[in-house]
């Protein structure tokens, strides 16, 4: 995977160090021109993010948690056909998870693109299971839709990259991703309510390990799971002062970032929402 470097300077006077602004040299795991190819179409896939051990580790892990939450899993299967069970806080949850705080493959995209001062603005998972053609399908949607029509004159366009992560392979059995390149920019449109297939969309697909980044509000859908369990990491960055999902729910409370946070350093705290919008 090819890189290269870009560096930042923050312009804030209540910088701690007593500095005009802090400086960042982030080594960003894509090349400029992967980075040009995202800004235009709002995706963009990375094969190999997750190998061997480190794959195996993830999947057991959520595994794990399957089974701990399986009432909530069989209660959001019976309730929301197509989406399948969307566990959340996986970092509060797992010390496997939180160690993907600070994975450079997706967070040093996320600053390249969105500047240094970025939080996660979650770690949540995606689990579908073989069944009929239309229940195990999601429509057309986006996951950060907040624009107003007209624009106002200072309206400030949220941005979100979401890094899907895949921890099976994505195919005819367990179900490809849909996108529409180019869509994140449609500031005047909302996505259909369908599932079938609109003009101009792109059906992507990657080995297990594998991701595929998007601009947040990038129309997409997830084809239908046929014949293999899907599962799906999701690791979503927003600029710091953004507010936090409200679908996650609540944290828990005896999580294990709380007890992260009481030693953890600037840029951990920031990741975790604690600073950087000030």
């Amino acid at each position: 995977m090819e890189r290269h470097k870009l560096q930042y300077e923050v312009l804030n006077h209540h910088n701690p160090n007593g500095e005009t602004g802090r400086h960042w040299e982030i080594d960003v795991h894509a090349t400029p021109e992967e980075l040009q190819t995202l800004a235009e179409r709002g995706y963009l896939v990375r094969e190999g993010l997750f190998e061997g051990e480190a794959l195996e580790k993830l999947r057991d892990a959520l595994e794990g948690l399957e089974e701990r939450e399986w009432e909530k899993r069989d209660n959001a299967i019976a309730g929301k056909k197509g989406w399948g069970f969307i566990p959340r806080h996986l970092m509060d949850k797992d010390e496997v998870f939180l160690e993907l705080l600070k994975f450079e493959p997706t967070l040093s995209i996320a600053r390249a693109m969105m500047g240094p001062l970025v939080r996660l603005r979650g770690l949540s998972a995606r689990i579908t299971y073989p069944g009929e053609d239309r229940e195990q399908q999601t429509p057309w949607h986006q996951h950060l839709r907040v624009v107003s029509n007209p624009l106002p004159p200072w309206f400030s366009r949220p941005h979100c990259i979401d890094s899907l992560i895949y921890l099976d392979d994505l195919n005819e059995d367990t179900g490809a991703v849909a996108v529409v390149p180019g869509s994140h920019n449609w500031l005047d449109k909302a996505t259909p309510n369908t599932y079938e297939p609109i003009e101009g969309e792109v059906e992507l697909r990657v080995k297990a390990g594998g991701g595929v980044l998007i601009h947040g509000n990038l129309w997409h859908r997830g084809l239908p799971t046929l014949n293999a369990k899907r599962r799906m990491l999701i690791l979503s960055y927003t600029p710091t002062w953004l507010r936090k999902s409200p679908h996650g729910g609540a944290q828990p409370e005896d999580g294990l970032t709380h007890t992260f946070l009481e030693d953890a350093d600037i840029e951990e705290r920031m990741l975790l929402g604690r600073g950087g919008y000030s």
